[in-house]
């Protein structure tokens, strides 16, 4: 409320205290306006007035015969499925029809049906070329509306764009004999597991304790050589009891033991961190993933990457550009350098330090890991 909104306000209450008091009749009460019934808001697809940097989707997929992935024993043919589809949209649309509901009813999508068809988050750039048409979709519409069909290798596609929810989460996990996921030499048992997951419960909630060790000495899970970090993830990417444990705990709190069928989980949730950055990646040769024709060595690699470095530096350097030019990251370089957004421990553990410590538009480099040498560039 503005200011003179607020002064006209408290002169009107002191005009009529003032009647009151002097013995005046007060005023009939005026009886408050009855709200107009609000339309429900439509659930077509209207541009954003920005294009977001990033986008959440659910999606429907009215498959046929032939396409992709189409359940086993689908008859149905191109020209049922486009009828289909136009049916379900016109059905997905209706205001009082929640999509997750749609989906539930007519998706032929069976591995996205029980996360209410949440197919992830995106950055532009991040589709192959035949699923263009869902990137598009996705980007050119508000939350909460449907996108018309789009036509992939997988069928027909109904999309809505959703709210994005992360999470990020560390934790140690204790196995026991007979679970899928255990080692075949694995002894304890199912009570010593937990006994054991109760025991680290407690070191881990002292005060000064450190996670990450815990989660190197104990854990069976590969994410123990990263301290345990699990990075960030959306819903649906975890077994239910997980993701349910840590959606409910606060940012910093220790929770468990949560038994899942890959044992029992101390959990810690971490709170989301996310940047966007751009590299330029020198390799040499023997450093990981490094192709045949890289032949220069480790010193040469350091020359060259302090001497792009210097040149990225220059004022009006077009970053990209130079990307495209110099870079060995077969998967960035077509993209400019970009990596798009990422969490705190999804990178090597260099790039990840000197990453996070930029601030947007800041440059720094060589920085080395088996990789090779980069060059880094916060751009979000």
């Amino acid at each position: 409320m503005h200011r003179t909104a607020i002064a006209l306000a408290c002169a009107l209450s002191l005009v009529f205290s003032a009647g009151a008091a002097f013995g005046a009749e007060e005023p009939p009460k005026a009886e408050p306006p009855k709200a107009a019934p609000q339309a429900a808001p439509s659930k077509v697809p209207t541009k954003p007035a920005k294009e977001p940097s990033r986008v959440a989707g659910s999606h429907i997929i009215i498959a046929f015969e032939g396409a992709m992935r189409a359940p086993e024993g689908l008859e149905r043919t191109k020209e049922d499925a486009k009828k289909r589809a136009e049916e379900v949209l016109a059905e997905a649309r209706k205001p009082e029809v929640a999509f997750e509901k749609a989906v539930e009813a007519y998706s032929d999508d069976e591995g996205s049906k029980s996360n209410g068809g949440r197919i992830g988050i995106f950055t532009r750039g991040m589709f192959r070329p035949e699923f263009k048409g869902l990137e598009d979709a996705l980007f050119g519409m508000e939350i909460g509306q449907v996108s018309e069909i789009v036509e992939s290798p997988y069928g027909f596609h109904i999309l809505s764009r959703v709210a994005i929810i992360e999470y990020s989460a560390s934790h140690i996990l204790i196995v026991y004999a007979g679970l899928e996921n255990a080692d075949p030499d694995e002894k304890r048992t199912k009570e010593e597991a937990k006994k054991l997951a109760d025991e680290i419960l407690l070191e881990a909630k002292k005060e000064g304790a450190d996670f990450a060790a815990l989660a190197k000495e104990h854990s069976s899970c590969p994410s123990s050589e990263r301290g345990g970090s699990l990075g960030i993830f959306g819903p649906g990417q975890m077994v239910e009891p997980f993701e349910k444990a840590v959606a409910a705990a606060k940012i910093g709190e220790i929770i468990g033991p949560v038994e899942t069928p890959f044992g029992f989980h101390i959990i810690r949730r971490d709170k989301v961190e996310l940047i966007r950055a751009s590299h330029i990646l020198i390799q040499y040769q023997g450093s990981m993933r490094a192709g045949p024709m890289v032949t220069r060595t480790k010193d040469q690699a350091k020359a060259a990457a302090d001497e792009i470095l210097a040149e990225v530096k220059k004022e009006g350097a077009d970053f990209a550009a130079l990307a495209m030019k110099h870079s060995e990251d077969p998967t960035a370089k077509a993209k400019g350098g970009d990596l798009g957004f990422f969490g705190r421990n999804q990178m090597h553990e260099a790039f990840d330090k000197a990453a996070f410590a930029l601030k947007p538009g800041e440059i720094v480099g060589p920085v080395e890991t088996p990789f090779g040498f980069h060059i880094i560039k916060r751009t979000e």
